[in-house]
């Protein structure tokens, strides 16, 4: 079993510097130590021999060491050297020798045209070495962008973890991977391998100690090193292997955040595994939160649709089986008011009476209930054509007459004569809650108001009364589900119901206040048809 030294620098698997510290000290010293012995040998040899001329080889050696300061260093000791060398020469023989001076500027000019050479060289070697640093790093860059490809394309966590295993094998030439998440001090049940069938710990054991004392800590890619770790390389028959871990952010409040994926890379190829993992771990985190959210907002996403057609169904079936009940009751409650089965006293005929209208109450209730379901649903299914819109409103009018006759209400109308692409049931359904409303709350002998006029933003629909307007703290869910109930104001369904209808005629409703009362505005944003 090796070191932690040994396993922190795995043999092969370190990025190496082509001319490390320790390389250019032992060059330098060599040139030195070269450069000295050359500088004694010359100032104690006959000037004619001229060893200075050697001087060329530590100038050269400098080159290996890629520093341009060494080498012009070297060239200007070179000459000053020469120069000495030969005073000494001089003064030792007592005269100068022409000869001598002449080798000994050619030896002068030979350190120059070394030193240029040299230079040449390590900068040449610079520029090969950018281009293959820079190459390399094209590859790795090219690596990582299909890595993250290959994972971002994903929508279920258990994919994801598969195809990330894969994608790690590929990534760093491994001869495996193992991802395994853990709670807090234990492994979890699922574990992902590629290959399959490696080697791992089983689900529910305790995380190995190097990897429970750091539980708190931060964490960034390394070597495996510790002992507790060792049975993950020797049980898999590999030597070296690295370890990373990513954090599992929780997706609701009630999550527990001591969640973490551990990455296993055995026996890796790649040179700059610690780099990349610790450029892509988060990424591969963020990867994993988005899938991981997406997949709990698709299953909360199911509970809600299944949810929603258990209460639709239950407001479709109570609303439609208790029709067939009270409009039965109520056509005999009718029959006996009109004396089919007998004589009846006046107070029974009243409660009768009352009877019927809650019947009636009721049934309009049902009404709206399925209307609404079908609303929400959209499942209407609405025939547009052209519709005479004062025609409708004269129809609406008509129906409720008799609740207008009741009250004793003045009706004002001011109808142009106006054609709109729409499903005539559904706006006559519209016209007549915002009317109904209207008398509802007009006082007993008051004036309801109706117009429809053309303007060049659309058409225009006015609905006045004289009643008591609508509170300031109910404008804003006045058009909402239920948001009209207060005393007296029915189911607040009519007014939700007609801005629903509205919407899907590409109008709008808009509340008025007016004085007195309440004006209740339809603004078609679509032009009229011209017939």
């Amino acid at each position: 079993m090796k070191t932690d030294s040994e396993s922190n620098h795995p043999e092969g698997l370190i990025e190496t510097d082509p001319f490390p510290q320790a390389a250019n000290k032992n060059v330098l010293l060599l040139a030195a130590l070269l450069f000295l012995l050359i500088f004694v040998t010359d100032a104690l040899t006959p000037q004619s021999l001229v060893v200075s001329i050697l001087l060329d080889i530590p100038i050269a050696l400098t080159g290996l060491t890629l520093r341009k300061k060494a080498t012009v260093s070297l060239v200007l000791l070179g000459l000053f050297a020469n120069t000495f060398a030969g005073i000494i020469n001089a003064r030792t023989e007592g005269s100068i020798d022409t000869v001598a001076l002449l080798n000994r500027i050619f030896s002068a000019v030979s350190f120059f045209l070394v030193g240029y050479l040299t230079l040449k060289v390590q900068e040449n070697a610079h520029e090969t070495g950018v281009a293959s640093s820079e190459r390399s790093r094209a590859i790795r860059e090219n690596k990582i962008r299909t890595f993250l490809a290959g994972i971002s394309a994903q929508n279920s966590p258990d994919r994801l973890l598969r195809e990330l295993t894969g994608h790690l094998l590929t990534l760093f030439s491994a001869r495996g991977v193992i991802i395994s998440p853990s709670d807090h001090d234990r492994w979890r049940s699922a574990t992902y391998s590629s290959p399959d069938g490696l080697w791992f710990w089983e689900a529910g054991e305790s995380l190995p100690g190097g990897l429970s004392l750091l539980a708190q800590k931060s964490f960034s890619p390394t070597w495996i090193s510790k002992p507790s770790l060792f049975p993950i390389l020797d049980n898999n028959q590999v030597s070296k292997g690295v370890v990373a871990r990513i954090s599992l952010s929780p997706i609701d409040q009630e999550a527990d955040s001591g969640q973490f994926l551990y990455l296993f890379i055995l026996e890796p190829g790649e040179n700059s595994i610690l780099a990349i993992l610790t450029e892509i771990a988060p990424i591969i985190e963020e990867v994993v939160a988005r899938v991981r959210l997406l997949s709990y907002l698709t299953q909360y996403n199911q509970v809600l649709l299944h949810r929603n057609s258990v209460i639709h169904d239950l407001i479709y079936g109570v609303s439609h089986d208790i029709r067939t009940p009270l409009i039965a009751n109520s056509i005999n409650m009718k029959l006996a008011l009109d004396g089919a089965y007998g004589p009846i006293s006046d107070e029974f005929s009243s409660v009768l009476e009352q009877t019927i209208l809650s019947n009636q109450s009721i049934l309009e209730l049902s009404n709206s209930l399925l209307l609404l379901s079908r609303f929400e649903l959209d499942e209407l299914n609405l025939i547009f054509e052209a519709v005479r819109i004062d025609c409708l409103l004269m129809e609406v009018l008509f129906d409720l007459d008799p609740l207008l006759q009741s009250k004793s209400l003045c009706l004002v109308t001011d109808l142009e004569e106006i054609t709109q692409n729409g499903d005539g049931a559904s706006l006559k359904r519209m016209f007549q809650n915002l009317i109904d409303n209207a008398i509802k709350w007009s006082p007993h002998g008051g004036t309801v108001k109706i117009s429809s006029k053309r303007e060049r933003s659309g058409v225009t629909i006015d609905i006045v009364d004289e009643g008591p307007g609508v509170p300031d703290s109910m404008h804003s869910r006045l058009f909402t589900r239920f948001g009209g109930i207060h005393s007296g104001s029915g189911f607040g369904l009519g007014l939700y119901i007609a801005q629903q209808i509205a919407k899907r005629h590409d109008a709008l409703i808009e509340y008025h206040p007016s004085s007195p009362g309440s004006c209740f505005r339809i603004v078609f944003r679509t032009q009229e048809i011209l017939l």
